[in-house]
């Protein structure tokens, strides 16, 4: 079998690549995205796609070989079905070509020579560019150029997004979903990319009460997140803003200190606390807050490449059998980061994500692209250590405000 590999600028160029080496028989073994340059993010981004094809195929696609004639000539049998197409499509040309003359393939043992063409390079350069400008008012009206370029307000914000870090595939497809419309005006495409953001930055909505009996909301995630003032804040909101009867039950016995700041905040709040060293306790914690509204349940931090506390958390959940589980993540942690913790934590239930820090980053398109890869909503986001002022509910158009701020 043989083997290659073959680098383009479009999978287009390259499966032409491949078609004109080893044949329509060839099989298409990986593909793949790289960057040439001094640096990967500043190199220009090629296909690589590495096909096959069995030795056989190669053998009996190979050219017919070259024979002699009585003149002295190499020549080559003719291909006739070829010769056929290519008079097809050079038909089809000149039907479709507003009066351009393509002159047809000579065929082999005509004994004519070929006939000068009409057309010289820069005759067929001068024909590209007016097709282009007689074609640019079509692509204007769905927010491209010519070249498949985006153009005016869907090139801004596409721009902008970008700007923001966000993936640069989602800001494209976001976009594509609406600038069927045509150009519009900034505040028009704005108010229109916000009715497809919504459907496509799925947020969960506050936490949600019960008619009976207390909703158990875990907090979950890596370590120095900052799960436990989270959970502070939320059970302050619920305490003050809402009356409502707040519990915490916390698990993160492994900082004495977190102890004792929570325990303090409790006091203040007048807020049962409950300090759980294993899951066999939480039955009993559980039942003893049976009266309240709320409980909020704070975890110790895991990483996600630590196993073996992955796996005690993981019993920890299976006995909490909680209603919401909020992954806590930090919006300065990057996008491979991001959703390798998304990866690592859905398994546990996770049905929420609570993302932390947002006045720590100047981009926070690593937050987007989070929600909309995952799929997995977003329920709070923080920006600040104040209790409880420093924290909102998750919205679309929240988010964008926080996104385009950053940006400018």
């Amino acid at each position: 079998m043989k083997i290659k590999k073959y680098t383009a600028k479009s999978m287009k160029e390259a499966l032409l690549l491949i078609k004109e080496e080893l044949g329509e028989d060839a099989i298409i073994l990986k593909t793949s995205k790289t960057s040439h340059g001094i640096f990967p993010f500043t190199g220009r981004e090629e296909i690589e796609v590495t096909a096959a094809i069995d030795d056989h195929a190669v053998t009996r696609r190979a050219m017919p070989p070259l024979r002699v004639s009585d003149s002295g000539v190499y020549k080559r049998p003719v291909n006739h079905r070829r010769v056929h197409e290519n008079e097809d499509y050079c038909s089809l040309l000149q039907d479709k070509g507003g009066g351009i003359s393509l002159q047809k393939p000579i065929s082999a043992g005509s004994g004519r020579a070929p006939q000068a063409s009409g057309l010289n390079v820069i005759d067929i350069k001068e024909d590209i560019r007016e097709l282009k400008d007689l074609l640019n008012p079509v692509f204007m009206e769905s927010g491209m150029s010519a070249s498949g370029e985006l153009k005016g307000t869907w090139g801004n914000i596409r721009n902008r997004l970008i700007a923001s870090d966000v993936n640069e595939s989602i800001a494209c497809g976001l976009i594509s979903r609406i600038k069927g419309a045509g150009e519009l005006s900034a505040h028009e495409a704005d108010k229109r990319f916000m009715e497809v953001l919504q459907t496509s930055f799925p947020v969960s909505g506050p936490i949600k009460l019960k008619e009976k009996g207390p909703v158990v909301c875990v907090f979950a995630g890596p370590t120095g997140v900052g799960k436990t003032t989270t959970l502070a804040k939320l059970a302050a909101h619920y305490r003050l803003n809402k009356n409502k009867a707040v519990s915490i039950i916390t698990a993160d016995t492994y900082r004495i200190a977190a102890i004792e700041q929570i325990r303090v905040f409790a006091e203040i709040m007048d807020i049962r606390l409950q300090t759980v060293f294993s899951p066999d306790e939480i039955a009993n914690a559980l039942e003893a807050s049976a009266s309240d509204d709320i409980i909020l349940v704070d975890t110790a931090g895991r990483s996600r490449k630590n196993t073996e506390h992955m796996n005690d958390l993981a019993v920890f959940m299976d006995a909490l059998h909680p209603d919401e589980t909020h992954l806590v993540l930090s919006a300065t942690t990057k996008d491979k980061d991001l959703m390798e913790n998304i990866d690592r934590y859905r398994p546990m239930g996770v049905n929420r994500v609570v993302f932390t820090k947002f006045d720590e980053t100047s981009r926070l398109g690593n937050v987007f692209n989070c929600v909309v890869k995952s799929a997995i909503p977003a329920s709070y986001f923080t920006f600040g250590q104040g209790v409880p002022d420093d924290i909102e509910l998750a919205q679309p158009g929240r988010f964008m405000n926080h996104l385009w701020k950053e940006n400018t």
